[in-house]
């Protein structure tokens, strides 16, 4: 019988709720070093075939506030130049993770994007460019389950385009958006 799991970074962005349709919800908290920590953890203790990761995410294109978006393939925000190429860790080459079919690039970095900044370096700009949407756990994540040899799924939908104030508003329409899907 296969398990899946559902994991999200902050209770904020599910309304502490604990299960979804069944589906236990579990918390692993913001940034890619703590998401890869509580996931592994939860992994060893629930053993799941799928993890489902849910949450919110900076639009770096044209999509809809509290749209719900699968991500396709996920980018780390690294440099480690000349040992790698920029978004790479030496030895995991190539760069994304494949998590669909989706044509959705997300960027995964541990700073949240803010359109008013001018002061992020060249190479974070052009992923902020070249990808879709921005997020904080996506790829730490889905590095963690590719790992481990579990199936990982992303759905992420929009919570603001590079202006946080509306965030909590925004985050609380985009799980309801979740909820139709799963």
């Amino acid at each position: 019988m296969s398990k899946t799991i559902l994991v999200s970074a902050t209770p904020l962005e599910h309304g502490g709720l604990t299960e979804l349709n069944g589906l236990p919800i579990f918390q692993v908290g913001i940034g890619k070093i703590n998401s890869a920590m509580n996931l592994t953890e939860l992994i060893l203790q629930e053993k799941p075939d799928l993890v489902i990761n849910f949450g919110s995410c900076g639009n770096l294109k044209n999509h809809k506030v509290s749209e719900v978006i699968e991500v396709g393939t996920v980018y780390n925000n690294i440099d480690v130049r000349p040992f790698a190429p920029y978004g790479c860790t030496p030895g995991n080459i190539p760069c994304g993770l494949k998590l669909s079919d989706s044509e959705i690039r997300c960027f995964t970095t541990d700073q949240i994007y803010d359109n008013s900044r001018s002061d992020y370096a060249e190479k974070y700009l052009e992923m902020i460019n070249e990808c879709d949407i921005v997020d904080m756990e996506c790829y730490s994540l889905a590095y963690v389950c590719n790992q481990y040899g579990i199936n990982f799924k992303s759905y992420k939908w929009v919570s603001d385009d590079g202006n946080i104030d509306s965030w909590e508003e925004n985050a609380a329409i985009g799980f309801e958006n979740f909820k139709k899907i799963i």
